[in-house]
């Protein structure tokens, strides 16, 4: 009996990707969830709870849940400095030019 070969990740989301704005919202989608990855190893690198970290900067433990589950689309920059800050990080804003201008 022949072997079935599943398909890679990248094999399945060619066509996908050839949607230029379904594109753009995965890739915003990812660099949004490697922020979140970011500020969820800082926390638990310090060893702080959600509440711990709430109480750091002045707002409710749910809404910490709320931006680590990437429930919320209201993340002010502001907030998110005050978390990194709390967590003991630096932010690093990089502005390059968008591969529409290109």
């Amino acid at each position: 009996m022949k072997r079935l070969k599943a398909p890679v990740h990248q094999e399945l989301m060619k066509k996908y990707l050839k949607d230029k704005k379904l594109k753009e919202k995965i890739e915003s989608g990812v660099g949004r969830l490697k922020v979140i990855c970011q500020i969820v190893e800082l926390r638990e690198k310090l060893h702080l709870t959600q509440a711990e970290l709430a109480k750091r900067i002045g707002v409710s433990q749910p809404f910490i849940a709320r931006i680590e589950n990437d429930e919320t689309s209201n993340l002010s920059l502001e907030t998110l400095f005050r978390i990194v800050d709390a967590l003991h990080g630096e932010i690093e804003i990089r502005i390059r030019p968008s591969k529409k201008a290109a």
